[in-house]
């Protein structure tokens, strides 16, 4: 089983330019690896950020991100579930947070996969997963 750190979501930094959301790349989950344990460890840095993250999870073994076409968002796939949010008051996006902590997202997940939205401004991540 992987043991090291796996990137949700790399150090971004916004600029004019930058996307207000970003879609992290699915990682593979502790219960990828034939149920080995059911715990992943979280971390979490961000600078000024005001936005929201989303941890989003799948038990299916190549869960989508899109239908074919590319039209299904990331909130529709039903193949994935929320099983996390930060902040957890479910910040509207005016409060400029600094934070580096880590928790730990229960359960026998498959993949994992990161959401942000209204980063407007501020440093996001890296937002990493380790189990």
């Amino acid at each position: 089983m992987k043991s090291s750190s796996l990137v949700l979501i790399p150090e971004t930094t916004h600029t004019i330019g930058t996307a207000s959301e970003i879609v992290g790349t699915r990682q593979k989950a502790v219960g990828y690896y034939k149920g080995q344990g059911n715990g992943q460890n979280i971390r979490f840095q961000c600078n000024d950020f005001p936005g929201n993250v989303y941890l989003y999870a799948s038990l299916d073994t190549d869960p989508k991100t899109s239908d074919e076409t590319g039209e299904i968002p990331y909130l529709l796939a039903t193949d994935w579930f929320q099983v996390f949010e930060f902040p957890a008051d479910s910040s509207d996006g005016s409060t400029l947070i600094t934070a580096d902590t880590t928790f730990t997202v229960y359960g026998k997940y498959t993949w994992i996969r990161a959401v942000v939205t209204t980063f407007t401004e501020g440093v996001i991540g890296p937002i990493t997963m380790s189990y």
